[in-house]
This record gives structure tokens, sequence and C-alpha cells, in this order.
């Protein structure tokens, strides 16, 4: 009797097991960049649920939908994990803000059109991304971090507002403008409007904002820019 309990255990153990691999065989292999990519997203949403501090390998492991095992495989550990998500969105941000402003020389207010869509095109500034960066720079610990992995990205994105307002002044004879004090109105336009969309979150009306941000610049270059209706 316990020799046939212990035969069908083992042959029950085999069909799960053939089971188990008919579905490995039927499911899309998927590589190391797909499941790396995958951790890093879900790294995101769960910084933005949870913060930093609250972030663990566990939970980015759930929401990742793979082994926390598999989190240590690919980023070692934890401090590493945050500091590559850091890099991943300060590279993607400086990537499209780039694009944005390329041919700034030429046309400087259609380069300033270009970034303010950027800075509230969803994929850029989606609610989630949004509170990451302000995690890093809000969290005492992390501060320093940031600074040192986002800093020069935030460095030359002053730069080249700076350089492209003073282009502006020039070319309009704006000649009671400052262009650092313009370029710093600006980018603190966009940041409190970013703050909103940590508050709002999928009900921020970026439409709105982008409104918002030209009739500041038609406030300062009013012979460039117009308020949108």
């Amino acid at each position: 009797m316990g020799w046939a309990m212990g035969s069908e255990a083992v042959k029950a153990t085999m069909a799960r097991t053939a089971t188990l691999s008919a579905v490995s065989a039927r499911r899309p292999a998927v590589s190391a960049g797909q499941t790396r990519a995958a951790i890093l997203a879900a790294t995101i949403e769960v910084i933005a649920r949870h913060s930093l501090s609250g972030t663990t390998v566990e939970r980015v492991a759930v929401a990742a939908g793979v082994a926390p095992g598999t989190v240590i495989l690919h980023f070692k550990r934890k401090e590493a994990l945050l500091i590559e998500v850091l890099e991943h969105l300060a590279q993607e941000f400086d990537q499209a803000r780039r694009a944005a402003i390329a041919g700034a020389a030429e046309d400087p207010v259609s380069a300033l059109d270009r970034l303010i869509e950027v800075n509230f095109d969803p994929k850029v500034s989606d609610p989630a991304k949004v509170a990451v960066w302000y995690a890093f720079w809000g969290e005492a610990g992390s501060r320093s971090v940031y600074l040192e992995r986002a800093g020069a990205i935030d460095n030359s994105y002053h730069a080249d507002l700076v350089r492209i307002c003073a282009d502006l002044i020039d070319r309009g004879g704006y000649g009671a403008v400052d262009a650092e004090a313009a370029a710093i109105g600006l980018i603190g336009t966009i940041e409190y409007l970013w703050q909103d969309i940590m508050v709002a979150g999928r009900r921020f009306d970026r439409a709105r904002a982008r409104r918002t941000v030209q009739a500041y610049l038609a406030n300062v270059f009013p012979r460039h820019f117009q308020p949108s209706a």
C-alpha cells in the first residue's frame, strides 16, 4: 500500500513537471535586457509608492514579477539598483532635452516650444518618474547621490537656458531683461508644475501646464511669445 501511494506521488510530480515544462516552452523567451528593464520600471513604481527608504528588493521583485534573487543577480544590491534608476531617468531626460533644443542658435523660440513639450510629455514626466526625482532630492541621505549623478545634467540644462534667453534678449532688444533671471524663472515655473504632477497624478492637466509656461515666456519675451488661448 505504501509503495503504491509512493508511486502515485511520483507520477503526480512527474505530471506537474511535464506541465510546467510545456508552459515554459510556450512562454516567449525573455532576454536579460528585458528583465533588467522590467526591474528598473518596477523600481520606479515602488519608489513612487514607498519612498527610497521603503523600497526593498522584495517589493521590487513582486512588482517586476521576478524572484528576489533575479533582482540581486542584475543589480547586486539595493543601493546599486537605486543609483541605476536615477541615472536611467537622468539620461532619458537629458537626451530628450538635448533633442528639443537642437537648433536653438537658429530658432530659439521653436527650441523653447519643444522644450515645453518635452517637460510635459507623459513619457518624461510620468507621475512615478517625477516622484523618483523628488525622492532623491528630498531625502537628505540621497541628495549627495543626486548631485553626484545628475548635478552635471542640471547645470548643463541651466546653462543652455541662460544661453537661449540671452539670444532672445539680443534678438528682441529686451534690454531690461536679465538672461540668468529669465532662465531661473522658466526653470522654477516648470519645477512648480512638476510638483503638481506628484499631487494630481494622472489627473494633471498637461495642456494647462503648457499654457502656464507659455504665459511666463510671453511676459518676459512679449515680441516672441503669446499666451495660449
